[in-house]
């Protein structure tokens, strides 16, 4: 058995997200170890208490999940609910009562074996200083992964190892401008988290995201046995990717925003 073996509260996405967010409450109708369908709900907060709110992570078969769902009373307001692809549907009524409405669809990916060893000419990852390279970082993401929460100047950036690749200048690797970017956060829980990962746009197809997700995968297992990432279900070129690394869809997920 391994750690992406667990179900209900023991889901490994519960264990992950709880060491970014404080839980406050947790519910499941979960019948034992065996139960691989449970549903499962945790009620988190900001521990730094600079967002409001609650989020709610879901996980579970979306009948059960939504039957669930129709049990919790939050705390406080909903910023996000993220819940088993399937569920909105079968729970829009609960939702919208929390004034949520569908948002974005994703996917949760995961892998504990490291990559295989890159050959000659792959792009050259540096570990970045975050005191010196900041600025860098955040002008690559802004036009790169707009959309990250996960950026270089979060609430969270300290806690990650950022890693960047360069383009070349004058032959020499490692010495021009940063054109992609990305970061892996340990969490208690003993995994590394991708994230904030991006190439600009004029510099993609050249392997540059390819070799940046590899080297932070293998620092991951290395570290973690574990690591673990999130991304949009249509983008299909990141999907590639990350397949290519071994990496293998844990949970499809929708998640749900004040409307």
């Amino acid at each position: 058995m391994t750690r992406l073996d667990g179900h209900g509260l023991d889901h490994v996405f519960h264990r992950v997200r709880a060491d970014v967010l404080d839980v406050t409450r947790a519910w499941t109708d979960s019948g034992g170890r065996a139960d691989t369908g449970a549903a499962a709900v945790l009620e988190l907060a900001d521990p730094t208490g600079e967002r409001p709110g609650r989020w709610l992570n879901a996980v579970g078969r979306p009948a059960r999940l939504a039957r669930l769902l129709a049990t919790v009373v939050p705390e406080d307001d909903v910023v996000a609910a993220t819940l088993t692809r399937g569920t909105g549907a079968l729970a829009g009524e609960v939702l919208a009562g929390w004034g949520l409405g569908p948002a974005t669809t994703w996917d949760r990916m995961v892998t504990e074996v490291a990559p295989p060893a890159s050959g000659d000419g792959v792009p050259a990852v540096e570990l970045l200083d975050l005191d010196r390279d900041v600025d860098e970082i955040e002008a690559v993401l802004a036009e790169a992964n707009p959309d990250t929460h996960a950026g270089a100047r979060g609430p969270r950036a300290r806690a990650a190892r950022w890693y960047g690749v360069r383009e070349p200048a004058a032959g020499r690797a490692g010495a021009g401008s940063l054109v992609a970017v990305g970061s892996a956060t340990p969490v208690p829980a003993g995994a590394a988290h991708l994230g904030a990962i991006g190439t600009l746009p004029a510099h993609r197809g050249r392997g540059y995201g390819g070799a940046l997700t590899a080297r932070m995968t293998a620092d991951g297992i290395a570290e973690h046995g574990l690591v673990t990432l999130g991304l949009y279900d249509d983008n299909a070129g990141a999907r590639r990717v990350y397949e290519r690394l071994g990496f293998a869809v844990a949970h499809e997920v929708e998640t749900w925003r004040p409307s």
